[in-house]
């Protein structure tokens, strides 16, 4: 089993989504950016024995109780590689989050860092797909789409798959910071 832990910005960017999902309709496609909330992940999303599941969610429930709602700075929209996505600033906030959820998960459950949270980038995923071409129109098109400056963390969402890929994430937790 794999466990995903992210900050829910899914209301604060509804254009982006709205975008996202009129694209892939319009063109009969799909995207596993729009099987989730949109969301700014935490850290990559970690293996774990499926008997330790509910031992883990609550740990990782108890840690982000002791979060308190932030501000974040809006970096901009990109194009990488097969996806389009926002990233955001620097932030101390979201860099402090990751490094303790990495350390509590490696000291209560030998969950070691991946290779990619050593460089995180923090960002919300809005379309991901294979096609080229209609990756760059659809980046052209919503490029003039309203974005933020900031986004607000107020809830964090965690969810959990079978078999770790995208798509087959489903959200089990809210919590309210």
């Amino acid at each position: 089993m794999y466990i995903w832990i992210a900050i829910d910005v899914n209301e604060q960017v509804r254009e982006l989504r709205e975008f996202a999902e009129n694209y892939v309709n319009k063109y009969g496609l799909t995207s596993p950016a729009l099987t989730l909330p949109f969301h700014i992940s935490l850290k990559i999303s970690f293996q774990i024995p499926n008997d330790k599941r509910q031992e883990i969610i609550c740990d990782i429930r108890d840690f982000c109780r002791t979060l308190k709602p932030f501000t974040i700075p809006v970096g901009g929209l990109e194009k990488n590689d097969t996806i389009i996505w926002l990233t955001m600033q620097e932030s101390d906030d979201l860099n402090l989050i990751h490094d303790d959820l990495d350390e509590l998960l490696l000291k209560k459950y030998g969950v070691v860092q991946h290779t990619f949270d050593k460089s995180f980038i923090f960002h919300t995923s809005v379309l991901i797909m294979n096609n080229e071409e209609h990756l760059c129109n659809a980046y052209e098109a919503i490029n003039g789409t309203p974005i933020p400056n900031e986004l607000k963390a107020e809830k964090i969402i965690i969810g959990s798959s079978m078999n770790g890929q995208a798509g087959t994430y489903t959200v089990n937790e809210e919590i309210m910071l």
